[in-house]
């Protein structure tokens, strides 16, 4: 069974605590990823909205850790730069480690920053987080958010012919059909759930959800207990928003995307959880092709259609 997970935020976490990523008191380190058979962890690096020029110098400080700890950590970890590197290394026993940006607001205008990054081993971006930058705007926008800009539509010309995965977590509802019509590839949304369940401004709508099934896309059910239910969340209220997104859109767009230390409660433990996840969903009646797809390999389908290059 192969395990990806579609955003965590430990890196960020331990570049302002500091800490191990092979043992820590959050919801992931390597220790327990390792004995939940994780396969595919994409880490996210992340700073507050601010100038370019401070939101870049956070960036590459959270680089500078992530790498860091790959060194220290390499009998266990590698660095995914295309999807040939993450095929060879799916019976090594190694983690694949993905690097993503969740807001670019560190891009600016200049694509040159954009192809540093790359260089560095970026190969994911949300375009916001939630606020509006130069790219586009975000849910914090509400009802009159705008929608993708000029600099924007540049960036995903670039990051589709880099080979850059394009995730729609944390983007206003019209940047989200502008994204879906102009970016020429599967997409991911990496850790959201069903609105029609939890109506959290992050949650997708149907609409949306119907709109990545015909993308092609993914969405990273997360284990945050305010996307799961408003009171008193459970693990079967996270299986709920599973249950309602294969009903409405079919399993083969659903993967895992738990927001691991971006928020203080969610509503399992940590990674170590995952080993319970094919038993939970065997018990929801998914057949065990249906979990093997659910567990890993959807989210692999589109990584395979995106990572085609390597600088």
């Amino acid at each position: 069974m192969r395990i990806v997970d579609l955003h965590c935020d430990t890196i960020s976490l331990l570049s302002e605590k500091e800490g191990s990523l092979y043992c820590n008191a959050g919801h992931f380190d390597i220790k327990r990823a390792l004995e939940s058979k994780l396969a595919l962890q994409f880490f996210a690096l992340f700073s507050m909205p601010a100038d370019c020029n401070t939101s870049m110098r956070q960036i590459l400080k959270q680089i500078d850790k992530f790498y860091l700890e790959m060194d220290k950590n390499s009998e266990y970890l590698f660095l995914a730069r295309d999807y040939n590197d993450i095929n060879k290394g799916l019976d090594s026993g190694k983690i694949a480690c993905l690097l993503h940006l969740e807001g670019a607001e560190a891009l600016g205008t200049d694509e040159e920053m954009l192809r540093i990054l790359y260089r560095l081993g970026l190969r994911s971006i949300g375009l916001t987080w939630n606020n509006r930058n130069l790219l586009a705007d975000g849910v914090a926008e509400g009802d009159q958010a705008g929608g993708l800009s000029l600099q924007g539509r540049q960036v995903l010309d670039e990051m589709s012919k880099l080979g850059i995965i394009l995730d729609l977590s944390h983007i206003s509802e019209k940047s989200f059909f502008d994204a879906l019509a102009y970016y020429d590839k599967p997409v991911l949304v990496s850790h959201a759930n069903a609105r029609a369940l939890c109506n959290h401004r992050r949650n997708l709508n149907d609409s949306q959800l119907r709109a990545l099934a015909i993308n092609g896309g993914v969405i990273g059910i997360n284990q945050v207990a305010d996307f799961v239910k408003e009171d008193s969340p459970t693990v079967d209220d996270l299986l709920d928003h599973i249950v309602y997104i294969a009903d409405l859109i079919g399993v083969e767009h659903i993967g895992l995307g738990s927001d691991f230390d971006g928020a203080d409660t969610i509503v399992m433990k940590g990674i170590e959880d995952y080993s319970k996840w094919e038993s939970l969903l065997s018990a929801r009646s998914f057949t065990q092709e249906e979990i093997e797809k659910i567990l890993g390999l959807n989210a692999l389908r589109v990584i395979e259609s995106v990572l085609n290059y390597d600088a």
